[in-house]
């Protein structure tokens, strides 16, 4: 009896971490955090290579999950106050409907070439938006809500929303602390869909869930000094840090792709 009770403890927890892997995990969210808190987005963006430099991806990508969950719901209130909520509800609307036709698209198409298109697309909105390129008003519904179809399109293939949400944003006539906010509540509500895909699937385990809930603190003291960053900052350099954080993006995509291929 009390091998089967010792097995089932192991098999809900996983192996146990050891005090290094503690210590890079922790390095490491506070790295992400720093991002996404003077950007709004990135954290999954930074956390998910550096995470795995000394773990497997499918318990990078779950913890990652877990993570921007939690700091999504801890920082909802405040960014509920600042967000662009007409655009926000529309951009949420079309990445709902976009997240199940992408799955479909990445059920026919290979995963590299998905994400190297991903890549060039992005490549070319880091040109647009690097050159000046700026909405003089905010788009209509229909278009916000295509754009949403668009994030949606990523994340079901490549599970890489933010590319269209943060170029709307960016280009959009939206102060920066508005985009800053609208950009956390929208990974909020993807990031929501993307617990649920990776918990149904069983990569969420007890050992996962309390690996995140250790690096949890070190997420919000990153957040909290990068928002610090954002306060004391300028919207040019908010601007600056989002497009190159965008171009990350774009080079990361590439080479996950390019390396899948080879």
């Amino acid at each position: 009896m009390q091998d089967l009770i010792a097995a089932a403890q192991a098999s809900f927890l996983g192996a146990l971490p050891t005090p290094g892997v503690i210590a890079a995990t922790l390095a490491a969210v506070i790295a992400a955090a720093l991002l996404r808190g003077f950007t709004g987005f990135g954290f999954a963006l930074a956390a998910v290579p550096l995470l795995g430099l000394f773990m497997a991806p499918a318990k990078a990508v779950p913890i990652a999950v877990v993570l921007q969950l939690l700091g999504g719901l801890t920082d909802f209130r405040r960014a509920g106050r600042d967000c662009h909520w007409p655009s926000l509800r529309w951009l949420i609307v079309g990445a709902v409907i976009g997240s199940p036709i992408g799955a479909l698209v990445l059920s026919i198409a290979p995963a590299p070439i998905a994400r190297i298109a991903i890549a060039a697309i992005t490549a070319v909105a880091v040109v647009i938006l690097s050159r000046g390129f700026a909405l003089a008003e905010i788009p209509s519904r229909p278009a916000t809500a295509a754009v949403g179809l668009a994030a949606g399109l990523f994340n079901g293939l490549a599970a890489m929303p933010g590319p269209p949400a943060v170029v709307y944003y960016m280009s959009g006539p939206f102060r920066a602390a508005a985009a800053r906010a609208s950009l956390l509540v929208f990974f909020l509500a993807t990031s929501i869909t993307a617990f649920a895909s990776t918990a149904a699937v069983g990569l969420v385990n007890g050992g996962i869930l309390w690996l995140a809930a250790l690096s949890f603190p070190a997420m919000l003291l990153g957040t909290r000094i990068g928002e610090y960053g954002f306060r004391r900052g300028t919207e040019a350099l908010h601007r600056t840090v989002s497009i190159a954080s965008l171009g990350g993006v774009a080079l990361l995509s590439a080479a996950k792709g390019i390396s899948e291929l080879m």
